[in-house]
């Protein structure tokens, strides 16, 4: 029985969904289409191969962890105070939101300080909205510097009353780890932001699922 090349390219159709073949759709049921054999319009030409969709990227994400304090690196904050002393962690959820922060004492009186960091976790893209939404909320007159390579954004501040802020986010998570002097009115180290920085980055690594 003759089959017209209609026919034909309709059981291709059919053939090539149902072995899930649908990726290779386009490579010849068009008599006028582009790269087809000139011998046989219907043929698709043997030198075309249609490529597969590429994977796509994985997402991060991240969680809250039991006893953050244990997951951070603190060497280099360790280094321009002193050994590390008390140590505090938290948790608490609620829902698709979670909360995790570490509160540990670094040094001692004169010099020592409590560096603090504080996750706070939600739905997918929820980390964008916290970072820009606190960053815009900060004083005009606060110095504000970025920190490229941190998540996927970050910055560092300080504030007379608070103490010295790294902040950064990525993908469902913001996070803040925070110094501040522990003798009233003291002085922060000047290298205090690049310390921060790295005890923020193990946090990030901690927390991610």
């Amino acid at each position: 029985m003759m089959i017209s090349r209609k026919q034909s390219c309709q059981l291709t159709v059919v053939a090539l969904l149902a072995f899930g073949g649908s990726g290779a759709l386009g490579s010849g049921c068009s008599s006028t289409g582009a790269g087809a054999d000139p011998h046989d319009p219907g043929r698709p030409s043997s030198g075309r191969l249609t490529n597969a969709p590429a994977a796509m990227p994985s997402v991060a994400s991240y969680r809250a962890v039991d006893d953050l304090c244990a997951r951070l690196d603190l060497r280099e904050v360790g280094k321009l105070v002193g050994l590390t002393g008390d140590q505090r962690s938290v948790s608490e959820g609620m829902g698709r939101f979670a909360g995790t922060s570490c509160a540990v004492t670094v040094g001692r009186l004169p010099d020592g300080m409590v560096v603090t960091v504080r996750a706070d976790i939600g739905g997918p893209g929820s980390g964008r909205v916290m970072y820009e939404g606190l960053r815009h909320a900060q004083p005009s007159g606060l110095p504000v510097t970025d920190l490229p390579g941190l998540g996927a954004a970050g910055y560092f501040c300080v504030d007379p009353v608070t103490g010295a802020t790294v902040a950064t986010y990525d993908a469902n998570v913001y996070l803040t780890v925070t110094a501040a002097a522990l003798r009233p009115r003291g002085r922060l180290p000047a290298a205090v932001a690049f310390a921060l920085r790295d005890t923020a980055s193990s946090a990030l690594q901690a927390l991610r699922a």
